[in-house]
């Protein structure tokens, strides 16, 4: 009897490295949403390890301040809960590939991040994001390369 292979189904890939991020502040946009301040902006992320590339961004923040407060203060001066929509092209363990990331997570006083990088449209699988606000830092987790 044999074994069906699912059509997603690649290689599992240990996937670990480092990104950095390089913010384009000219694209902040601030609202107020009650006492809080929601946040736009575009960047460039930075991917070296297992992953190898670059992505577009563009982030979502709700910064637990006014927006007058975060329109005078560097990045992680206040906590924010966040998504980032990445746009990946690059290579994974060496294979080129294009897909997409959600970034998600909690920024807490100070910069520090706790999130997750989600892959779909070309990779499957969950990375471990720890990291400091607009510097970067480093991803451990698994990916699957989805065969189409």
């Amino acid at each position: 009897m044999g074994v069906s292979v699912p059509a997603w189904a690649g290689e599992l890939v240990r996937a670990k490295g480092n990104f950095t991020v390089e913010i384009d502040f000219s694209t902040l946009a601030l609202r107020p949403v009650d006492e809080n301040c929601l946040l736009t902006i575009e960047g460039v992320v930075n991917f070296t390890g297992t992953l190898e590339g670059i992505a577009l961004a563009r982030t979502r923040a709700l910064a637990l301040a006014s927006c007058e407060e975060v329109s005078t203060s560097p990045p992680g001066a206040y906590e924010d809960v966040f998504t980032s929509a990445f746009e990946f092209a690059g290579k994974v363990d060496g294979r080129p590939v294009v897909a997409d990331f959600t970034y998600r997570g909690r920024t807490a006083i100070g910069g520090e991040i706790n999130a997750v990088f989600a892959p779909s449209n070309g990779l499957r699988g969950r990375l471990f994001v720890d990291a400091i606000v607009a510097v970067g830092g480093s991803y451990n987790g698994y990916l699957r390369v989805v065969n189409h």
